[in-house]
């Protein structure tokens, strides 16, 4: 997970928001499947994240991944989405 801070200069108020969100999913990624998520990223920049609560970038797969493991993979994060926020 990406997530953006105000340190570039840029007005972003809730970033620290959802940073919390972001470890919150991560904690129960981590319970529910033990290594699906890499360490969650945070920059300079805000990626649009200031224009609404929680916003996330959720980035599925990397150079090394087909299509059919990236698409496989969001079973899981469905999964583990729906019991972090429920």
């Amino acid at each position: 997970m990406l997530y953006g801070t105000n340190d570039g200069g840029l007005w972003h108020p809730n970033w620290n928001q959802n940073l919390k969100f972001a470890i919150k999913i991560q904690q129960k990624a981590e319970e529910m499947y033990p290594g699906l998520f890499k360490p969650i990223m945070l920059t300079q920049s805000r990626y649009n994240q200031h224009t609404g609560k929680y916003a996330s970038i959720i980035e599925v797969g990397a150079t090394g991944n087909t299509l059919e493991q990236c698409f496989n993979s969001m079973k899981y994060l469905a999964k583990v989405m729906d019991k972090a926020l429920n």
